[in-house]
């Protein structure tokens, strides 16, 4: 799982071009400019192609020699240690980049629910896989680490295949080289941020295998799946606000954005809230989900994962919101300062404590780190929204 998890340094390792290619295609879709939506799109898929290329060029070497070094294996699973092994998720991170332009077209034209759906089908294939080839004895690590890394890539892939069906594109679009550019400077500025958040989200699992051991590492992984289910759900609901947002604020309805904004802070803290009561009642859902016999973690440890988990969720919903107004480069380089403080607390909480002080630094940098720099500049925003004599609060209809 600690190996499998830098598979997820694809979503940030675009350094915030995608992003940028989801804000682009949002407003090609408000404007109802089909042409334009595909021409952004093609653009876009050549400039992360260009990336994920680049990234494979470094990585692909570096996984061969040295990643067998960055982690300690289990007498018996000397696999982990193969240069194979690291080869497969250098590939599939540099794979993820330019398939991550489905998913951000799903989003960008509300259709996120495709890519949930099929990431969804993914995740049962791959458990479904994995339970086959336990029965049969083959649980070959390479094996293992393959289907897991298909099954976090493949839905990009069939997700853009299934909207350019919906869209009728037929053909091939050609990108136009003005509009890469705009895309790569327009991302630069979330660059650093992305790549700090990259490294903190593979930290973790690695961070809490190496200072915590086996046993710290399965429990983390447990509550990171059953915790990160609820993360998933809330993004899936709340990523069509970014485009509803922006486009709102541009006709001045102030007083929809914030009335919106209001019922996905109260979203957020209800999915906050039910993690809370899987956090007291852990121990019966260890003991359900996992047989009778596993061990259990010690309360604290469940807690301070909710706690992370809350954290990110409200700070997810604040940057839509920035992000919507454009403002969310305003704190780029203090969330990047703040991630890279977490890293430096993850390290050093982690060798005097163990996995307990992996996740504390976690928990910590997310509540006290990165939380306060969204909440107080969607506060400014909130503040600064344009005002316009138009509808009430509820009477705003979003095409």
């Amino acid at each position: 799982m600690a190996l499998t998890a830098l598979v997820g340094l694809s979503q940030f390792a675009d350094l915030g071009v995608a992003m940028a290619l989801q804000q682009k295609l949002s407003e090609a879709w408000a404007r109802g400019d089909q042409a334009g939506l595909r021409r952004t799109y093609a653009s876009g898929q050549r400039l992360l192609l260009g990336l994920g290329l680049g990234w494979l060029v470094v990585l692909a070497p570096a996984a061969w020699w040295l990643g067998r070094h960055a982690l300690t294996a289990p007498q018996g699973a000397g696999e982990l240690l193969s240069p194979l092994s690291w080869l497969i998720v250098a590939i599939a991170v540099a794979a993820g980049i330019p398939l991550s332009a489905g998913p951000r077209l799903a989003a960008a034209i509300q259709l996120g629910w495709i890519h949930a759906g099929w990431t969804a089908v993914a995740n049962l294939g791959t458990l479904l896989a994995v339970w086959a080839l336990a029965r049969t004895g083959n649980t070959g690590t390479v094996t293992i680490i393959s289907l897991l890394c298909a099954s976090q890539v493949i839905p990009g892939w069939i997700t853009a295949f299934s909207l350019s069906r919906r869209l009728r594109w037929q053909g091939h679009a050609r990108a136009e080289t003005a509009s890469v550019w705009q895309l790569w400077h327009a991302g630069r500025k979330f660059a650093a941020p992305n790549l700090a958040g990259a490294l903190l989200t593979a930290a973790a699992p690695a961070a809490v295998a190496r200072f915590g051991g086996y046993a710290a590492s399965a429990a983390f992984t447990a509550l990171q799946r059953l915790f990160g289910t609820a993360q998933q759900a809330h993004a899936m609901v709340l990523a069509p606000l970014w485009p509803a947002w922006a486009e709102a604020a541009g006709h001045g309805e102030a007083a929809w954005v914030r009335h919106s904004l209001r019922l996905a802070l109260g979203f957020t803290a209800m999915v906050c809230i039910a993690l809370g009561v899987a956090a007291a009642a852990w121990p019966g859902i260890i003991h359900l989900w996992l047989g009778a016999g596993a061990p259990v973690p010690p309360a604290t440890y469940a807690w301070l994962m909710a706690v992370w988990i809350s954290a990110t969720m409200f700070g997810q919903t604040l940057s839509y919101f920035l992000l919507s107004l454009g403002r969310l480069e305003r704190i780029t380089l203090h969330v990047a300062a703040a991630h890279v403080l977490t890293l430096a607390g993850v390290g050093l909480l982690g060798f005097f404590i163990g996995g307990t002080g992996v996740v504390t630094a976690l928990a910590a940098g997310a509540a006290l780190g990165t939380l306060p720099l969204f909440v107080s500049e969607s506060a400014t925003a909130w503040r600064e929204l344009p005002r316009k004599n138009s509808t009430d609060d509820t009477s705003v209809v979003m095409s």
